[in-house]
């Protein structure tokens, strides 16, 4: 592995890769350059290429599995039973998403109070050496990458695996936390398998939904939701944010209840605060020419996933009542344009682009109030951070966000029904212009709410089952 201690080192390095920087992500170092197969557009047949070839690798890469699987034996049986190694393997970190910020923040914090946790996943295709961020963070070089199916930025990717297992040898582990059910998690969990290592799940994507909400072809969703039921068999325990992704995996993937595990996730929440507000991020990138007393924000990736084109109509026949109120989006995404379109003409609506830091915290604390329309999300980090800031949050009644938000004191939790959400805007309008001393006690209990979430109380908890994981697959 070459190291990015030179500057000649690093100029060759950024020569190939031509991926754009992304907020707080810093390469420190590259693997060699490694062969690749071609990068494909999206297919629904050319999805059927990733067993073969993860089953190839897996054939290949088997005499060095086998040698793993006797040193990682010995090399453990030296260690005390609360002795916990874990990596977290996801795909798609080399994007910008939920599930990339959140274990972002949680995996230097376990590091930073003697938890020893990593964190791996597939570069992107604009990265043929692979690379290694913030000197945790390791995205392995590709073999086999294409678009994902009706998701544009996105990819399914098959990582080089010998990487990791040189790796794995020098820096053993216990635990193998996959995030995602997708080709890279699959080709890591039969050779960590293979490799003699515990290998469980965390149900962080609804992808069940996602195919249909994004694949037209109804033989795809079928498909999927059989190749979730392999995935979740092979890597159980599966992690749950809440009680709704719980009963999907019970009923609709089939993972028994004793199998499944609900656990608090948490966030750096001490980036936002409510003292934020009032700072002018906002106008930065809101109406300079008329303010408006009642706003409103979206802060998340910008994709129909979400629900947009649901919000986009409540929006459209709301503020065609009122010329006091604004809406913002915040973030990033394939559907931004289609968006900025149809609200071409209408000054009631502003996009700031994705933001991260301060700037990014300070949108949150300046609106009035937080809409997440998303039926998709297991759990909702923006819904936490929204909230961090004493912003109250608009949520629909299905995943986790409504159990965050809980109750009325912290926002709203409803169905998606047109006139439901018209009339809940309605009352935020009148709670923020009539009601101060109302709204004001929504904004504390929402602060409150979100201190939930920290990342102590969930690292904590974590660690703990982790500890029960290893001294029952290793009858210690």
């Amino acid at each position: 592995m070459k190291t990015a201690s030179s500057s000649t080192k690093l100029k060759a390095t950024d020569s190939l890769d031509s991926r754009p920087a992304i907020y707080g992500r810093t390469v420190t170092s590259t693997f060699r350059k490694c062969f690749g197969m071609k990068h494909r557009p999206p297919g629904n047949l050319r999805t059927c290429w990733i067993p073969p070839v993860v089953f190839l690798t897996i054939f290949y890469n088997l005499p060095t599995l086998l040698k793993l699987r006797r040193y990682l034996k010995k090399e453990r049986s030296k260690r005390a039973p609360d002795d916990v190694r874990i990596l977290f393997y996801s795909d798609n970190l080399d994007e910008t998403n939920g599930i990339a910020n959140n274990l972002r923040n949680v995996i230097p914090y376990m590091r930073a109070h003697g938890m020893k946790a990593f964190l791996a996943g597939s570069a992107f295709n604009t990265r043929p050496c692979g690379v290694i961020e913030n000197s945790y963070c390791i995205l392995l070089p590709r073999m086999f990458s294409m678009e994902q199916l009706g998701y544009a930025n996105s990819e399914l990717a098959i990582p080089r695996i010998s990487p990791a297992l040189r790796l794995l040898k020098r820096y053993p582990i216990d635990l193998i936390e996959l995030e995602t059910p997708s080709p890279g998690a699959w080709l890591i969990c039969f050779c960590a398998r293979i490799a003699g290592i515990k290998v469980f799940s965390h149900y962080r994507t609804d992808v069940p939904t996602y195919a249909k909400t994004l694949v037209k072809a109804k033989w795809m969703h079928v498909y999927v939701l059989w190749l979730m039921r392999i995935f979740y068999w092979l890597a159980r325990p599966v992690v749950s944010p809440c009680d709704d992704y719980a009963d999907i995996l019970t009923k609709q993937l089939h993972v028994p209840a004793k199998q499944v595990k609900i656990l608090p996730r948490g966030l750096p929440l001490e980036r936002f605060s409510p003292e934020l507000r009032g700072k002018g991020t906002w106008e930065k990138y809101g109406d300079t020419r008329e303010k408006r007393p009642v706003r409103f924000a979206f802060i998340g990736r910008i994709s129909k996933e979400k629900n947009l084109e649901f919000l986009n109509d409540v929006w459209k026949k709301f503020a065609a009542k009122h010329k006091d109120v604004e809406l913002m989006y915040v973030g990033y995404g394939w559907y931004l344009e289609e968006i900025k379109k149809y609200f071409e003409g209408d000054d009631s609506v502003h996009f700031a682009g994705e933001q991260g830091g301060e700037t990014l915290a300070g949108l949150y604390a300046d609106a009035d109030f937080f809409l997440f329309p998303s039926t998709t999300d297991t759990f909702g980090n923006v819904v936490v951070e929204a909230m961090s800031t004493g912003t109250p949050a608009i949520v629909s009644n299905y995943g986790g966000p409504r159990s965050i938000v809980k109750d009325d004191s912290c926002g709203r939790i409803l169905p998606i029904d047109e006139a439901k959400w018209l009339d809940a805007l309605e009352e935020c309008r009148t709670l923020k212009l009539e009601k101060p001393e109302v709204y004001e006690q929504m904004r504390k209990d929402a602060h409150k709410r979100s201190m939930h979430y920290t990342l102590e109380n969930s690292t904590r908890v974590q660690f703990d089952y982790f500890r029960q994981i290893k001294r029952e697959f290793y009858k210690l």
